[in-house]
């Protein structure tokens, strides 16, 4: 079955397994989720199982239909990805050109639009249209890790499916049946993905332990009790990086972390964090912070990776957010907050 190799996405898997059994597949769906944690991969693979052809090739393998998918050969399978960051009307035009005919080969034509965010203002019009005017033998998947991105009259038009992280043990059976890597390096693969299994290939481990270890008990000290001396936190912008990329993936960690400082204040379960090995720090800041004080660092970080990426003096960005970190948490921070086991 198509959807043997994704790991993780038990939810998504099983309401997409319903869709098709109960003939209840939508003409446009949103997969929605942090980066790097399977959404593609997900899509793909519903591709495969909406024109399965339900027999075995050689030597017990796909059938025709799935190796054509897997070889990116199949022409009604189109995956749309940006071009120099955007996608543009150009491009959704020609898609909507192509719907208008008939699928060549399969039970249905499926296009995959990927960063689906990376859309100019024309190119999410001329979508509009096209959602707005379903055919059915279309099917039209819009993966994105920032859905918040894109126009409303889009994602009212969409089922939304959304990828929660991958659980440690998913990405940790990914990469032993992967192969190639030590035990030890698996272990810290893991704690350094964020459960994005993307990641794993995509972040320098030692960068992730030292920004872990150096950084965030810095800040995450800095961001609840404002007793502490300014200076120090101000010292830890060296440990963000020195390049773009460096700097987001810092920005990066940072939100994620902050993530689980408001699941962990909401739930008071640990078993539930992304980034479980600092637990202790995530306890303790989220006791110290209301869920507003949490949101609105969560913001700070949002317009920081904005200006970092419209090439903004990067110190002075990061020097800005941890400066607005720094104001004193609400006086009811503590109040409301759900203490459960941690685990």
């Amino acid at each position: 079955m198509p959807f043997s190799r994704i790991y993780g996405h038990e939810g998504p898997i099983a309401f997409l397994k319903k869709s098709l059994e109960e003939n209840r597949v939508a003409q446009g769906y949103l997969f929605h989720g942090m980066w790097g944690v399977g959404k593609r991969t997900t899509a793909l693979a519903f591709a495969k199982a909406m024109n399965c052809l339900g027999t075995e090739g050689e030597e017990g393998g796909p059938c025709g239909s799935c190796r054509k998918i897997d070889s990116g050969n199949h022409p009604d399978v189109l995956i749309v990805t940006p071009q120099e960051s955007l996608i543009k009307v150009d491009v959704v035009r020609e898609l909507t050109r192509r719907m208008s005919f008939r699928p060549l080969e399969g039970r249905r034509r499926i296009i995959i639009i990927d960063e689906a965010h990376s859309m100019n203002a024309e190119a999410a019009n001329a979508l509009l249209k096209t959602l707005e005017e379903p055919s059915p033998d279309n099917v039209m998947i819009l993966v994105t890790h920032r859905h918040d991105a894109l126009p409303a009259t889009i994602l009212s038009r969409c089922r939304k499916v959304r990828f929660g992280p991958v659980p440690a043990a998913s990405v940790k059976q990914f990469l032993r049946d992967r192969g190639g890597m030590s035990e030890d390096e698996i272990l810290e693969s893991v704690a350094c993905s964020g459960g994005s299994i993307g990641r794993v290939f995509a972040r320098d481990p030692k960068k992730i332990r030292r920004f872990k270890e150096e950084v965030l008990p810095v800040l995450g000290k800095g961001i609840w009790d404002s007793r502490e001396d300014p200076l120090v936190f101000f010292a830890a912008v060296k440990g963000f990086g020195e390049g773009r990329d460096e700097v987001r993936e810092s920005l990066d960690l940072l939100e994620e972390w902050l993530r689980d400082v408001m699941v962990y204040r909401e739930t008071g379960h640990g078993e539930m964090l992304i980034h479980r090995d600092l637990q202790d720090l995530t306890r303790e800041s989220a006791a110290g912070l209301s869920r507003q004080d949490i949101l609105e660092r969560l913001e700070r970080v949002g317009e920081a990776r904005k200006a970092v990426d419209r090439n903004v003096n990067r110190r002075l960005v990061l020097e800005s957010m941890i400066l607005n970190f720094l104001a004193p948490p609400s006086a009811h921070s503590a109040g409301g907050m759900k203490m459960g086991g941690g685990g």
